[in-house]
């Protein structure tokens, strides 16, 4: 499978929320090239903990910004950021249980999702971002 590659026309023109957009390109991408990896190898179970805990970080972050500058979808929004998170969840069960490994099913799922939400969800909301509203300092993230 090929990695995944940021795109200008991805960006929301908010530097943080592009950079965190950026790190889950980044995890998703290392998930992509351990997926090869032995099924008992603990890196893919911790590459799929690590996107699962940092997909949770920046969905927070995403989340409160979006309150502040009065985005109207933004409760569609959060259920679309909680689904993921439970099928994300649940996968990196499976792996961790040794139930399955990393497929590309999954993998597939991860990348759809991922290149979907952003380039369509994230970039709707980028009309409602003014250069006085920004997303809570990098401190608190």
């Amino acid at each position: 499978m090929k990695v995944l590659r940021w795109k200008e026309f991805l960006s929301v023109h908010d530097p943080i929320i592009d950079n965190q957009h950026k790190e889950l390109f980044e995890l998703t991408n290392q998930l992509i090239s351990n997926s090869n990896a032995d099924s008992h190898s603990p890196i893919v179970g911790e590459t799929l903990k690590d996107l699962l805990k940092y997909a949770r970080k920046h969905f927070k972050v995403e989340e409160r910004f979006l309150e502040r500058v009065g985005y109207p979808k933004l409760k569609e929004h959060k259920k679309m950021h909680a689904d993921f998170t439970l099928q994300v969840a649940m996968f990196c069960k499976d792996v961790m249980d040794r139930k399955t490994n990393v497929t590309e099913e999954m993998i597939n799922y991860l990348v759809t999702w991922l290149v979907s939400h952003v380039s369509k969800e994230d970039i709707d909301f980028k009309n409602y971002i003014s250069q006085e509203v920004r997303p809570l300092e990098k401190k608190r993230e």
